[in-house]
């Protein structure tokens, strides 16, 4: 697979559209992150590479040495940026950032890269568990042939921290048990969970996830995280079906 290239990705950290910026990231820390950033990358590169430089960069801010000494002003940043604290907390916004400003399948392939090295989340993939996933509407979908608590592990093993979600974010993945469990002391309903972004409400059968797809930047993300659960009939009782299945079948 050819690498996917960015032309003029120099231009786009030291000058970002005010308009890229995710609601609450236009803050003066992320500019002069974005901005060294800008300082250090090659005028294109492919996603590898910007993953690469990005490595550096928190690497040196984590150590408090800008090992970059070409630039005067990368320096004055650097001193500047060393005030702040909130480096993790910024990072979870650099998904959004790069699908704002980039092309589709440069943003996309870029993601999943930061997805695995950041957040220890798996690759998207196709594979041969998929069992469908109903789309009554636009990012709405049917989950009454579904376990709900399956579903609300799937979405939950798919999803990211965005911004303070990272001081709680875990990245060990949920079981359907744990998930049932959350289910029955929380109920249906979930903006945050553990630090992860879900903002659906799996009380009824319809369910939009319109804002799970968006606050994690893959647009059908939640649909695909659904069809790899398991279909069951309507009206089943997933724990009891769960019992009988257990249960020695007679000679």
């Amino acid at each position: 697979m050819e690498p996917i290239y960015l032309e003029d990705a120099k231009k786009i950290f030291l000058e970002p559209p005010q308009d890229a910026y995710y609601e609450g990231v236009g803050d003066n820390e992320f500019t002069i992150f974005l901005r060294m950033l800008g300082y250090i990358i090659p005028h294109g590169l492919t996603t590898e590479e910007l993953l690469a430089c990005l490595n550096i960069l928190i690497n040196d801010i984590r150590n408090k040495n800008c090992s970059f000494k070409n630039s005067k002003e990368l320096q004055k940043c650097f001193n500047s940026y060393l005030q702040y604290d909130h480096l993790d907390m910024w990072l979870t916004y650099i998904p959004s950032f790069i699908e704002a400003v980039t092309p589709t399948d440069f943003a996309n392939e870029f993601n999943e890269l930061f997805r695995e090295s950041f957040f220890h989340l798996e690759r998207n993939v196709d594979d041969e568990n998929n069992y469908g996933c109903i789309e009554v509407g636009s990012d709405i979908v049917d989950i009454s042939n579904k376990d709900k608590a399956e579903v609300l592990a799937a979405l939950y093993n798919h999803s990211k921290p965005i911004g303070m979600g990272i001081v709680h974010y875990d990245p060990t993945p949920m079981t359907v048990d744990i998930a049932r469990k959350i289910i029955n002391k929380m109920g249906y309903s979930f903006g945050y969970l553990k630090g992860r972004t879900m903002k659906v409400n799996l009380q009824d059968n319809i369910v939009s996830v319109r804002r799970y797809n968006l606050d994690n930047n893959r647009p059908g993300l939640a649909q695909m995280a659904i069809s790899k659960c398991r279909n069951i009939e309507p009206g089943v009782n997933p724990t009891t079906l769960k019992k009988e299945l257990k249960k020695p079948q007679k000679k």
